[in-house]
C-alpha cells in the first residue's frame, strides 16, 4: 500500500501540534502507533494505509505554548483507492530553513509515487555523505546539533522508473547571538574614565544598547558611545552613582542577548595621610614643611602663606615626589626664615575627585605686626570671614572692635582670638556694614592696629510663581517680581535653560524690578521650563516653573463599523491625541439592540493595544454587537464613538454523511448539514468529481433549518463499484467567502 500525507494548517503562533485526532459516528481518538508521523511542520503521514483508515474524518488540533489554549481545525477526508503507476509529485518540500546552532533540523522532502521512489540528497550539488549526525527519515532529512557549516543549498531528488521530481531549498544555519563586555573586572575612582567595549558573535547587523543599573543610557556631556555599532561606551569624570551594574543589550530580529560586568568606584578624593605641625623657629633658622597625600587620580599640591599663593623664589622652594605606595608628597623649605615668613601656611591637594585643605601656622619670632588688610564685600544671607594676620613672635592677644564695640555683640559674631579671624554668620546690611578694627597687644603696654571696611551688598530675592494649569488656546500672563535686592537689577528669562526664541511669540516687558511673561496663543510648543533670572552687583539668582499645555482629547481614528471573521482575529481602530496622553477605555453591548454598554473585561483573547485600538485574536459568534471607544485626559470633554461589529461565519460542514453500502440498482440518500454566512452553496463530489444533480441517477435538495443548511442526496447504485464511494459533500460558498 503507498503512503499518503495530510496536511495540518497552524492557527496559533507559537503554537505546537498537539495531535491528529479521527472521528466516526461522534466517537473521537487519538492517532498513535508506527503507521501515524506528525511532523514539525505539522504534516500528517500515514504508512501502509488500510482500507479503514477511509472512514474516519480527520482533525489537526494544536496548543498554544504559553497559553495553553487549544484550536481544532476543520476536518479533512480520506480516500483510499488501489496504486496506480505514476511518476514522483512532491507532497511535502521546503524553499528556505532558518536554523540555530545546536538545534534539530528538520527538511522535509515527501513524495507520492508507485512504484515507491527513491530518495537521494545533495549539498552544494555534491551527494550528502549521510552520517550519525544527517540521517535520512521516512519524512525528510534529520540533521543533530546543527553547525554553520551546514547552511548550504540542499537538493533533494526522488526518482521511479516513470519519472523524477525534485525538491530544492537553502538552509542557514547560524550562532546563537551571544555579548560580551570586556573588561570583566572594572576597579576605578571618583572622577576617572571608564571605557567598556560589547563584542557580538552570531550577528552582523544587531541593536545595541546601553544600560547602566537597569536604566537604559544615551549619550550626554560625560557619556559617549562610539563604533559602527555603538559598541564602545566611554565615561569621563565618574562620580560615586555612576557605580554598579553595566550592561550591554543586543537584538536582532527575535533574538536578544546581554552581558554585565560590575564597576566599582573607589573614592579617590585626596587624604591627607601626614602632615606638619605648628611651631615657633627664629631668624635665619630653616624650615621644612611636609604634606603626605593619597588619592586617585594623583592629586596636584599647590602651597598658600596666609591665603596668598606661594611663588617660586622669595627664599621659598617647593619639591615634591611619589611613594612606591602611590602617595604624593610636597615639601616646601625656607633656607633661612625671617619675620615676614611666619603666618598660616596652607597646603591644598585637589584631583578630580574632589580637594582637602590643610592648614598650620608657623611662628618667627621678632616684632609683632599686621600684615596690611583689604576692604571686603560680603553678600547679604550669607557668612563672611574676616582675617587680621599677623607676624612676628610672641604676642598677647588679637581682639575686634566696630565702632569702638568690642566683638562680639550679638550671636551672629565669633571672635577666634587664636588665629585672629572673625565670622560673621547671615551677614545684615544695616547692622553688619561698616569698619571694623583688628587690635594686637604687641607687648603688655603697647598694642597695634589695622582697620577694614565691609560692604554689604544685597542680592536680589524672586517672589516664588507657579504657572498655574493651561489649555492649548488659552493666554498666559506671569509676572517675576524681585522683591528685594541692591538696585540696579537686569531680569531675563530662559526655556528649558536656553534663551527664548523669537519664533515662540513669547513676550516680555521689564519694569524696574519686574519682568513679565505673556504669551497670547498657548500651543505645545510652548511646553517647558521657564526660568526667570535676576542680577545685580551681589549675585544672580533663579527662580524656575513648568509650564504644561493641556490638550483635550481627539480623535486620530475614529471606530468604523466592520466585519469580522469567526476563528480569525480582528482590530478595532481607535486611537486620540492630547496631553497628558488620553485614557482609551472599550465597552460592548451585545447583538443588534437597543445598546447597555457594559466595561470589556480584557484577557488573552481581547486585548488593548499600545495605540488604543482593540484586539480581539480569535472572534466568535458572542463578539458581534456594539463597541463603544471612549478617551478621556481630564481636560475638556470627554469623547467617545461606538461601532457595530459583525461577525461572519465561514461556511463549514458540521455533519458528514456516513459511509454506506448499497447493492446495484438500489436508492441511497445520504445527508450533510453546513453552518455559517447565508448564501450557502453546497456541492457533491464522488471520486474527485462533481455530481451533476441533473443526472438522472443522482437528485440533491436543499433546506435552510435555523442557522444551518442541510444537502441531501439521492443516488440510484449502478454497481458494485459504489461501496465506499458514495459521495463528498463540499461547501463552496458561502455569503461570498470561504
Amino acid at each position: 500500500m503507498r503512503e499518503l500525507e495530510i496536511m495540518g494548517g497552524k492557527t496559533l503562533s507559537p503554537s505546537g501540534i498537539t495531535g491528529c485526532v479521527c472521528d466516526r459516528a461522534a466517537v473521537f481518538c487519538s492517532l498513535s502507533g508506527s503507521r501515524f508521523l506528525i511532523t514539525s511542520t505539522g504534516a500528517l503521514y500515514i504508512k501502509d494505509v488500510q482500507n479503514e483508515d477511509g472512514l474516519y474524518n480527520y482533525r489537526c488540533v494544536t496548543q498554544h505554548t504559553y497559553t495553553g489554549e487549544t484550536r481544532q481545525s476543520n476536518s479533512a477526508r480520506l480516500f483510499v483507492s488501489d496504486p496506480a503507476n505514476s511518476a514522483p509529485s512532491i507532497l511535502d518540500g521546503f524553499d528556505h530553513r532558518k536554523a540555530m546552532a545546536g538545534q534539530r533540523v528538520e527538511l522535509p522532502c515527501k513524495a507520492l509515487g508507485h512504484p515507491e521512489p527513491d530518495y537521494r540528497w545533495l549539498k552544494d550539488n555534491m551527494p550528502l555523505e549521510l552520517s550519525g549526525r544527517l540521517q535520512k527519515t521516512v519524512t525528510g532529512l534529520l540533521i543533530e546539533n546543527a553547525r554553520p557549516s551546514d547552511s548550504g543549498s540542499y537538493v533533494c531528488e526522488v526518482s521511479n522508473r516513470y519519472g523524477t521530481a525534485k525538491v530544492i531549498g537553502q538552509l542557514h544555519v547560524r550562532q546563537p547571538l551571544k555579548a560580551t563586555i570586556s573588561p570583566r573586572k572594572v576597579k576605578s575612582s571618583v572622577g576617572s574614565q571608564v571605557s567598556l567595549s560589547c563584542s557580538v558573535t552570531g550577528s552582523s547587523d544587531q541593536q545595541l544598547s546601553w544600560y547602566r543599573n537597569g536604566e537604559i543610557l544615551n549619550p550626554g556631556k560625560n557619556v559617549r558611545v562610539t563604533g559602527l555599532s555603538h559598541e564602545n561606551l566611554i565615561m569621563d569624570h565618574m562620580v560615586k552613582s555612576d557605580g554598579g551594574a553595566y550592561q550591554c543589550f543586543v537584538r536582532q530580529d527575535k533574538q536578544s542577548a546581554q552581558d554585565h560586568v560590575q564597576v566599582i568606584l573607589e573614592d579617590g578624593t585626596p587624604k591627607i595621610i601626614s602632615a606638619f605641625s605648628e611651631k615657633v623657629v627664629s631668624p635665619a633658622e630653616p624650615v621644612s614643611l611636609m604634606c603626605n597625600v593619597k588619592g586617585t587620580p594623583l592629586p596636584t599640591i599647590t602651597w598658600t602663606l596666609d591665603d596668598e599663593p606661594i611663588l617660586k623664589g622669595g627664599g621659598h622652594r617647593v619639591s615634591q615626589m611619589i611613594t612606591s605606595e602611590g602617595n604624593v608628597v610636597s615639601y616646601l623649605n625656607i633656607s633661612s626664615s625671617q619675620v615676614r615668613d611666619g603666618g598660616v601656611y596652607r597646603c591644598s591637594a585637589n584631583n578630580s575627585a574632589g580637594v582637602v585643605l590643610y592648614q598650620a601656622r608657623i611662628n618667627v619670632r621678632g616684632p609683632a605686626s599686621i600684615r596690611p588688610m583689604k576692604n571686603i564685600t560680603a553678600i547679604a544671607g550669607r557668612d563672611t570671614y574676616i582675617h587680621c594676620r599677623v607676624i612676628g613672635y610672641p604676642y598677647y592677644s588679637i581682639k575686634w572692635y566696630k565702632n569702638s564695640n568690642l566683638l562680639p555683640f550679638n550671636h551672629r559674631q565669633v571672635a577666634f582670638e587664636n588665629n585672629g579671624t572673625l565670622k560673621l554668620s547671615d551677614v545684615q546690611k544695616e547692622v553688619d556694614e561698616g569698619e571694623y578694627t583688628c587690635n594686637v597687644l604687641v607687648q603688655p603696654q603697647l598694642s597695634t592696629s589695622q582697620s577694614v571696611h565691609v560692604t554689604v551688598k544685597v542680592p536680589p530675592f524672586i517672589q516664588p510663581f507657579e504657572f498655574p494649569r493651561f489649555s492649548i488656546g488659552q493666554r498666559v500672563f506671569i509676572p517675576c517680581v524681585v522683591v528685594s535686592g541692591d538696585l540696579p537689577i537686569t531680569i531675563t528669562w530662559q526655556k528649558d535653560g536656553r534663551p527664548i526664541p523669537a519664533s515662540l511669540g513669547v513676550t516680555i516687558d521689564n519694569i524696574d524690578f519686574t519682568s513679565s511673561l505673556r504669551i497670547s496663543n498657548l500651543s505645545l510648543v510652548h511646553n517647558g521650563n521657564y526660568t526667570c533670572i535676576a542680577r545685580n552687583e551681589a549675585a544672580a539668582v533663579e527662580h524656575q516653573s513648568q509650564l504644561i499645555v493641556r490638550v483635550p482629547p481627539k480623535f486620530v481614528v475614529q471606530p468604523r463599523d466592520q466585519d469580522g471573521i469567526y476563528g480569525k482575529a480582528v482590530i478595532l481602530n481607535c486611537s486620540a491625541e492630547g496631553y497628558p496622553v488620553p485614557t482609551i477605555v472599550w465597552k460592548f453591548s451585545k447583538g443588534a439592540g437597543v445598546p447597555q454598554f457594559q466595561p470589556i473585561a480584557l484577557n488573552g483573547r481581547i486585548q488593548v493595544l499600545s495605540n488604543g485600538s482593540l484586539l480581539i485574536k480569535h472572534v466568535v459568534e458572542e463578539d458581534s454587537g456594539y463597541y463603544l471607544c471612549k478617551v478621556s485626559n481630564d481636560v475638556g470633554a470627554d469623547v467617545s464613538k461606538s461601532m457595530y461589529l459583525t461577525v461572519k461565519i465561514p461556511a463549514m460542514i458540521t455533519s458528514y454523511p456516513n459511509t454506506t453500502l448499497a447493492t446495484q440498482g438500489q436508492k441511497k440518500e445520504m445527508s450533510c448539514t453546513a453552518h455559517g454566512e447565508k448564501p450557502i452553496i453546497v456541492r457533491w463530489e464522488k471520486e474527485d468529481r462533481i455530481i451533476n444533480p441533473e443526472m438522472a441517477r443522482y437528485h440533491v435538495t436543499t433546506k435552510e433549518v435555523g442557522e444551518e443548511v442541510i444537502s441531501t442526496l439521492q443516488a440510484l447504485t449502478k454497481s458494485r463499484e459504489f461501496r465506499d464511494k458514495v459521495g463528498n459533500p463540499t461547501v463552496i460558498k458561502s455569503g461570498g467567502f470561504l
